[in-house]
């Protein structure tokens, strides 16, 4: 087991992470809220799901997840379809467009920490990726309600294009 002082650390480093992860976020070029963005990756990893898994795996009220899923279908990035076993509920999946969003945003995140990367070998970003990912398996068992679905991700694409800055620019100027 991890002495205090080591869980003091993880603490202060995973803190450091955050403001990682928003700059990163900041940067896409993504046409839509944030929110959403976050919606389209969970049904991306996860599949098709209920609003009520869904609004479970975004750790928000069902009325919140409804208002992010009716904007997104909006887009033409989810549809709702309806349950085969149970025709009086729905599941929320991606489109062909919602997906092609998602690589998209994707590849920029993949593209925007390369640079923190240099001097990394392959072996050492599967390490860090495995390591924060027992660790999130471990914070989940140890939680009433897991952040994390018991459903195989989906996996993340090694190639998918990047916008060009041009199209970024514009994008973000819509924000």
């Amino acid at each position: 087991m991890a002495s205090d002082g080591d869980r003091g650390e993880l603490l202060v480093r995973l803190a450091e992470l955050v403001p990682v992860i928003k700059a990163v976020k900041r940067d896409l070029p993504f046409p839509g809220p944030r929110a959403g963005l976050s919606l389209l990756v969970v049904l991306y990893r996860c599949g098709a799901m209920r609003l009520g898994e869904l609004a479970d795996c975004s750790e928000v009220d069902q009325s919140v997840i409804s208002r992010h899923v009716a904007d997104v279908e909006e887009r033409g990035w989810v549809e709702r379809v309806p349950n085969p076993r149970d025709g009086r509920s729905w599941y929320v999946r991606l489109t062909p467009d919602g997906e092609r969003v998602v690589r998209e945003a994707l590849a920029h995140a993949r593209h925007s920490i390369e640079g923190a990367l240099d001097g990394w070998t392959d072996e050492d970003v599967a390490e860090l990726s495995g390591l924060l990912g027992r660790f999130r398996a471990g914070f989940d068992a140890h939680r009433d309600r897991p952040l994390h679905r018991d459903r195989p991700p989906h996996p993340m694409p090694d190639t998918a294009p990047v916008p060009d800055t041009a199209q970024a620019q514009t994008v973000k100027g819509l924000r």
